[in-house]
């Protein structure tokens, strides 16, 4: 068993029909990870913004703005976690690159990695506070810094494809892939080849689940051979 994750959690995994964040989803969420970590694993998040704004969908703006707001975004989803944390009972805290003063209180990284140990739930925001770099790069990142033993990617797909299922009825998942395999073959897209780059350079493994059946993110840390597993060897 995993003693630390680094989750990578979509923003749209909060949202729904109607609403960007939906409280039920949030909460639902908040619950899952009280499991997990009653299960007695250290686990990091870094949340998406994509529920509210994805930089890249708008090549009519300027990088900074598009981009900025794509961060703003993760924040918003951050203090929404901060809050159904807290009705949980988890103890939490938030990171963000970015100095928001009173709504988000400073921690150095040294604090953090030993927060993370002590089994506080670390929610990374704002990406990697740079722009042009996506939140998978600061999923890899974040991962490195707090020592996390797996990045697990949270999807709506069962795992890694050749091509993408939603278009294809005759994609083939992986149940395994290499970091090489992955670079090599730019067909196979998991996350942004920074963050597949950090993640060989520092032998951590990402596991992609389908978060649809949030059921999965407990069976894969129960040790059931579920999603795709990306690793060095």
């Amino acid at each position: 068993m995993y003693k630390g994750i680094l989750l990578k959690l979509s923003g749209e995994s909060l949202m729904s029909d109607s609403e960007n964040i939906n409280k039920d989803n949030t909460r639902q969420i908040a619950k899952l990870i009280k499991r997990v970590h009653e299960m007695g694993i250290n686990v990091g998040i870094v949340v998406g913004g994509g529920n509210f704004f994805r930089g890249r969908s708008h090549q009519d703006m300027e990088a900074i703005n598009a981009d900025s707001m794509g961060m703003l975004g993760t924040t918003m989803n951050a203090l929404a976690l901060r809050d159904a944390f807290d009705k949980e009972g988890i103890k939490n805290v938030i990171f963000s690159p970015f100095d928001f003063h009173e709504l988000i209180e400073f921690h150095s990284e040294e604090e953090l990695k030993k927060m993370y140990k002590e089994g506080t739930v670390i929610v990374f925001s704002g990406g990697t506070g740079h722009i042009g770099c996506s939140t998978d790069t600061a999923a890899s990142m974040k991962a490195i810094l707090i020592d996390a033993d797996v990045i697990i990617k949270l999807t709506n797909v069962d795992g890694v494809y050749d091509k993408d299922p939603n278009k294809y009825d005759d994609a083939k998942m992986y149940k395994k892939l290499t970091y090489d395999e992955v670079l090599n073959n730019p067909e196979i897209k998991v996350m942004d080849l920074a963050c597949i780059k950090d993640c060989k350079e520092h032998n951590k493994d990402i596991l992609v689940i389908n978060f649809s059946n949030q059921e999965n993110l407990i069976k894969v840390l129960n040790g059931e051979n579920i999603g795709t597993v990306i690793t060095s060897e």
